[in-house]
């Protein structure tokens, strides 16, 4: 699976590194009696944590199972708590679409069209390849951007990463630093997007691609181009990210299942949002937040409300004499 990080110990130096094993491994956590097993299968080095991507799945049960049983329940309890987050910005980044479509045609732009053509482009692609052969196209790239990913995030962790593996259908990183963002960066963090804006910043830095002429044919601006090759990066990420999740991903059951899906939606919807008030005309931060408050509050008084109405509900059945 792509990338999947695990907590696990160090260990100790070996004579011959193994360089082959019988499959990949997905997600390890070696207890010390078993740390040189780890080793010799290919996983082993100074890493703390794996990560991969297909193959058969290989998992060791530390000494320490139960607390991080613990630990996983109460990530999905914390999840809970972040639904109201979730259902909050969902509800302020509709009104917030809804206004710049209504009274700023937003979506006549060209800017939208030639953004949503290179979505349309990609999710056709995926489309296609997944019904003609079985597996999505550019798979191998996607493991690639999906290793590194891990490993930006955990050298941004201050994290140490040993080892880096793609292959064409599976893939893995050893860290130190198998953290959540760590470990679910590939799935909210749009790799493809933010290199197409680190390539556009460097060039506009010698010339502007908003005064540049036509290219192909004289046909298509280069800032429309670039909005294109944006879409497409963006139905890339979110394609292989509902795809991967899909398939099950020990990335999202490290940090258990539902508090994983539940960041992996806040923090996409949150980039989203950046993205729409940098490209719509009109839409500004101080607006949304306006939208933000005022959505929160009301939900703050739903909830209000039905608490008073349940412990009213509940006082009356006592008064009636249903101790």
């Amino acid at each position: 699976m792509p990338g999947r990080l695990a907590p696990g110990r160090s260990v100790p130096p070996k004579k011959a590194p193994a360089k082959t094993r019988s499959a990949p491994v997905r997600e390890e956590v070696a207890p010390r009696k078993v740390s040189r097993k780890a080793s010799n299968s290919g996983s082993g080095g100074r890493g703390g944590g794996a990560a991969g991507v297909g193959g058969e799945e290989t998992v060791r049960v530390p000494e320490a199972s139960g607390r991080r049983v613990r630990i996983v329940w109460l990530k999905n309890v914390f999840g809970l708590f972040l639904l109201p987050l979730a259902w909050v910005w969902t509800v302020s980044f509709v009104g917030l679409f809804g206004k710049a479509t209504v009274h700023h045609s937003f979506w006549m732009t060209e800017d939208f069209w030639f953004f949503a053509l290179g979505g349309i482009l990609w999710l056709v692609a995926f489309s296609g390849g997944l019904y003609a052969n079985g597996t999505p196209p550019l798979l191998k790239c996607y493991i690639f951007v999906h290793e590194w990913t891990h490993a930006i995030w955990a050298y941004q962790s201050n994290g140490r990463v040993d080892e880096i593996q793609v292959n064409d259908d599976h893939g893995h990183i050893l860290t130190n630093k198998p953290t959540a963002l760590v470990t679910l960066a590939p799935y909210f963090y749009p790799a493809p997007c933010v290199a197409l804006i680190l390539l556009f910043a460097l060039f506009a830095l010698f010339y502007p691609l908003e005064v540049a002429p036509p290219i192909l044919w004289g046909t298509v601006p280069p800032m429309n181009l670039f909005l294109g090759l944006m879409g497409m990066g963006w139905s890339f990420h979110f394609t292989y990210t509902i795809w991967m999740i899909r398939k099950g991903q020990s990335d999202l059951r490290m940090h258990g299942n539902f508090f994983s899906i539940v960041v992996i939606y806040i923090v996409n919807l949150m980039v989203v949002t950046v993205f729409l008030v940098a490209s719509a005309a009109g839409v500004e931060w101080k607006n949304f937040f306006r939208e933000l408050l005022r959505n929160s509050e009301d939900f703050s008084e739903t909830v209000w409300r039905f608490l008073c109405e349940v412990w009213a509900f509940g006082r009356s059945l006592r008064g009636a004499g249903w101790e």
